[in-house]
């Protein structure tokens, strides 16, 4: 029976991307939209089955624990006026001064963060989403798998939207990497953080070009909007490693166009005077301490899971280590783990993607083409969030497993950049099954 109601929402969805116009992507069947959104039905599917056989308790894996405290959450509603008792909980209203509302709200395990992360408590954005959905589930956690996938599917289409506006020659690249890659596609189709996330990034991006270019209608400006309220709630790191990118388009917009690299540069600049200078304008500038503060966080929930995938990243104690160690960083994010680290079987994917990404930029260096004209801007803000995100995951993730994690929506702009990057006509004359493979999509 719970299968039955699965694949009852399931075809709706698939239903919902044939009929909502906003699937409608020039040059992409939608059918191939419904594909990816059955593969990620697979994915979210495997996702669940490899996390029960792994972690095995229910409260160790994020699979089920963000899922097991919205049921606790939303048995509140079975007392007698138990709206208001679950009101409380979730808005976190009045909370503390009602007693049975405090009770629910004590039994919940993730609902506050064991140690400091130095950032906005996300638990509690997973648990209320998985709150409202289990309101249409009734407790079929393959329901809420179905709904997830669908969120990613949204936020991976306003992405591409974009990018086939940008790129008309590159499609099938371009789809490849929204779409196809195995890291966005396991760690984007489960009941986690990373698919509500990727749908506020896409529809913040899809929003954010196209108001850079006077091309908005009213739903971009409601798409920037509710994109940013989903990136400030789910992870809004992503959303600082957006800001100098974000920063220097808008100024470049406010600039008529005029010196575009003067411009956007100019908030990076003040981000790397900020890593120096921060602290001594405040605590919560002090990029060293906050970074700090997260490398020891991820520490000890390492400890604490007793994880076995942990990595020894440098100590970062002053503004210099930042910057020292960024290379480093960089490589750490995106290549790790490298594919002779295959110790372990749940290695062997992320390895197998790295090496396709170490062939992917081994082709653009030898078939680089320099970007001209309106690509330039969607190279720049990929350029820039890639090395951002790189440098912070990379020097204060020490569990390889959550860094494989956290890297997922970056590595949809790290592959944008190399391919945008790359003579597509070059690399089709020396290598001709490129070509016809992409004639036959």
């Amino acid at each position: 029976m719970d299968f039955l109601i699965f694949a009852v929402y399931a075809a709706v969805f698939i239903c919902i991307v044939f009929y909502w116009n906003f699937f409608d992507v020039p040059g992409v069947k939608r059918k191939y939209l419904a594909g990816v959104f059955v593969l990620k039905l697979i994915c979210g599917i495997a996702f669940t089955l490899v996390y029960s056989d792994h972690y095995g308790s229910r409260k160790t894996g994020d699979a089920f624990r963000f899922f097991d405290d919205a049921v606790i959450l939303n048995s509140s509603l079975e007392e007698e006026n138990g709206w208001v008792t679950y009101l409380k909980v979730f808005t976190e209203i009045g909370l503390e001064d009602d007693e049975r509302a405090m009770t629910y709200y004590n039994r919940m395990t993730h609902m506050q963060r064991p140690f400091y992360m130095g950032f906005f408590n996300d638990n509690a954005t997973i648990i209320k989403a998985n709150s409202l959905v289990l309101h249409f589930s009734r407790g079929n956690y393959y329901v809420h798998i179905a709904f997830w996938c669908f969120f990613s599917l949204i936020g991976l289409t306003a992405i591409y939207k974009l990018l086939a506006a940008y790129f008309p020659r590159k499609k099938a690249a371009m789809f490849l990497a929204v779409f196809l890659m195995p890291s966005v596609l396991f760690w984007g189709s489960g009941v986690l953080k990373e698919p509500i996330l990727i749908m506020g990034l896409g529809l913040f991006t899809l929003g954010f070009f196209r108001w850079i270019y006077g091309e908005h209608k009213a739903a971009d400006v409601f798409a920037i909007f509710f994109g940013l309220l989903l990136l400030l709630i789910t992870k809004g790191y992503v959303l600082q490693c957006m800001a100098p990118a974000i920063l220097g388009l808008i100024l470049v917009k406010a600039s008529k166009g005029r010196r575009f690299y003067l411009w956007f540069g100019l908030p990076h600049v003040l981000a790397l005077v900020l890593v120096f200078a921060g602290g001594y304008i405040s605590d919560k500038l002090d990029v060293p301490r906050i970074m700090g503060l997260k490398q020891i966080a991820f520490e000890n929930v390492a400890e604490q899971s007793n994880s076995g995938s942990v990595i020894e990243l440098p100590e970062i104690r002053k503004s210099t280590d930042v910057i020292l160690h960024a290379p480093e960083a960089l490589t750490t994010a995106y290549l790790r783990p490298w594919p002779w680290e295959w110790d372990k079987i749940t290695y062997i994917p992320p390895a197998l993607e790295n090496l396709f990404l170490m062939i992917c930029l081994l082709l653009m260096v030898w078939n680089f083409k320099k970007p001209y004209g309106l690509v330039i801007p969607i190279l720049a803000f990929s350029a820039s969030f890639v090395v951002v995100m790189g440098v912070l995951t990379g020097e204060v993730v020490s569990i390889l497993g959550a860094l494989v994690r956290y890297k997922a929506p970056a590595l949809i702009f790290l592959l944008v950049l190399v391919f945008g990057l790359t003579d597509h006509i070059k690399l089709q004359r020396r290598f001709p099954i490129i070509r016809k493979i992409v004639k036959s999509l």
